[in-house]
């Protein structure tokens, strides 16, 4: 017994850590099969002291809800690691280095104690956690803590925003045409419109939303997935099984991110949704801000029709119901290109920087999972999307 007890704890040492980050170890708690991933000592590293599960279904508030057991994930077991404490499995070493990495976050970016800033970190660290655990090749770690870096840069300039009184994700507005008129608020509600496919969502979408709103000082980012398309995008996953992954993906930044499903059930593109929705708030002053990636930074597109600048300004003149003497509309182009030109236009324009790694939804398609949050994962396998097995 005594031999076996040894094998055990040599198995489970730990590779070296850098000289700059503590020690990680995974474990399984005796007797049951709920795990954990412990984080090094004196870390703040948030996860669930029983799960690391499906993270928590939120709507405006901070629900700290304990995920339930049907969550379950499958921490490496000593068989992940060789005599000499080198993890063997991809998952092992690729969940050390992640919660290596939040370690020393944690030193670098302090946030307020149950604070929407701190709760919506503490749910993404959970939710990367999981994909490091299921990791299938070790270079996933450098995409899962560069997501976390990017993470924990962007939610400090919000919360500075929010410590000023800059902006409140608190203000109303209406996402659903279905929902009751919202009361005006005493100021204009600046939100961030942005329009995709989710196909599936990737960090990439989730981070640069976050970017948006501490660098614009939006009080809201508004996702509206695209409906279904079957002639311009005739492969896309119907919206049906595509809005519910997207909205599991969106609560994990609530109350910082809104749904909604003004898209479903049309084919309208988002130059043009976006006046519906102000339509939909027709006695709420809004600044709103059109968020498109740069490659659309052009008067006409490839087949030669008007491009999200000159629609804009088409659309600005019909009657969708939109209010021009409340309602602004503004454009944010996320960098991917990086246009050396300037094309005229009436509208305010800015640039959002680039990510900083290479990512795409058709990347996540083609099996880059890391690219993708566990929530969407989870929910894609039950599905069958994207080459994953149903459970």
């Amino acid at each position: 017994m005594e031999l076996i007890r040894l094998a055990l704890l040599v198995a489970f040492i730990p590779v070296a850590a850098p000289a700059a980050l503590p020690r990680v170890t995974l474990s399984r708690k005796v007797g049951s099969d709920v795990v954990t991933a412990p984080a090094a000592v004196g870390s703040s590293l948030a996860l669930p002291s029983t799960l690391i599960g499906a993270p928590p279904i939120v709507s405006g508030s901070l629900d700290k809800t304990a995920p339930t057991p049907s969550d379950k994930v499958v921490v490496p077991t000593p068989s992940a690691h060789n005599a000499i404490g080198h993890e063997t499995e991809p998952g092992a070493y690729v969940s050390r280095l992640l919660a290596e990495t939040f370690s020393k976050l944690d030193g670098d970016v302090r946030l307020p104690e149950g604070s929407a800033t701190g709760e919506i970190r503490r749910r993404v660290r959970r939710d990367l956690m999981n994909t490091a655990l299921e990791a299938k090749d070790r270079s996933e770690a450098d995409t899962l803590r560069q997501v976390a870096v990017e993470i924990d840069k962007a939610l400090p300039v919000i919360q500075a925003r929010l410590d000023s009184g800059e902006i409140d994700p608190q203000l109303s507005v209406r996402v659903d045409p279905d929902a009751p008129a919202v009361k005006a608020p005493p100021r204009p509600v600046k939100i961030g419109f942005y329009p995709i496919a989710a196909d599936p969502f990737q960090w990439g979408h989730l981070i640069i939303a976050l970017r948006a709103m501490g660098e614009v000082g939006l009080d809201q980012i508004v996702f509206v997935l695209q409906g279904d398309d079957p002639i311009r995008k005739p492969t896309m996953t119907p919206a049906e099984i595509r809005h519910p992954m997207g909205q599991e993906v969106i609560n994990l930044f609530a109350p910082f991110f809104r749904y909604s499903p003004i898209a479903r059930g049309t084919s309208f593109d988002g130059e043009t949704n976006i006046f519906r929705f102000m339509a939909l708030n027709s006695g709420v002053p809004i600044e709103g801000w059109y968020m498109v990636g740069d490659d659309h930074y052009r008067l006409v597109d490839k087949n030669g029709n008007p491009d999200t600048l000159p629609k804009l300004e088409t659309n600005s003149q019909k009657d969708f119901g939109q209010d021009s003497s409340m309602h602004q509309i503004r454009v944010a182009f996320i960098e991917r290109e990086s246009p050396n030109h300037k094309i005229p236009t009436s509208l305010t324009v800015r640039f959002l920087s680039h990510v900083g790694f290479d990512v795409s939804s058709s990347m996540a398609r083609g099996g880059r999972h890391d690219l993708v949050p566990y929530t969407a994962l989870r929910y894609a396998r039950t599905h069958g999307l994207y080459g994953l097995n149903p459970n």
